[in-house]
């Protein structure tokens, strides 16, 4: 009964395509710094816990991995 109503819900329009290619790069861009905050948040929490149990091998290899992901999104 619904299909009946609302035959052409859901399909693509002519211009509809364009319309929503704008959001493409904003939307990556937002993805992309939660993915970069994630990341580092992650990394974060590790290098404190190596700091508690003072597992200073694991600290320099995750602080070297928190510099690359700062360096690689600019930050």
């Amino acid at each position: 009964m619904y299909e009946k109503q609302y035959p052409h819900e859901g399909a693509i329009l002519p211009g509809q395509m364009e319309e929503k290619s704008n959001y493409g790069p904003l939307a990556e861009k937002i993805l992309q710094q939660a993915i970069f905050q994630f990341q580092k948040q992650k990394l974060m929490e590790k290098i404190d816990e190596a700091l508690m149990t003072r597992n200073k091998p694991l600290f320099l290899e995750l602080s070297a991995q928190y510099n690359e992901l700062l360096k690689k999104h600019g930050a």
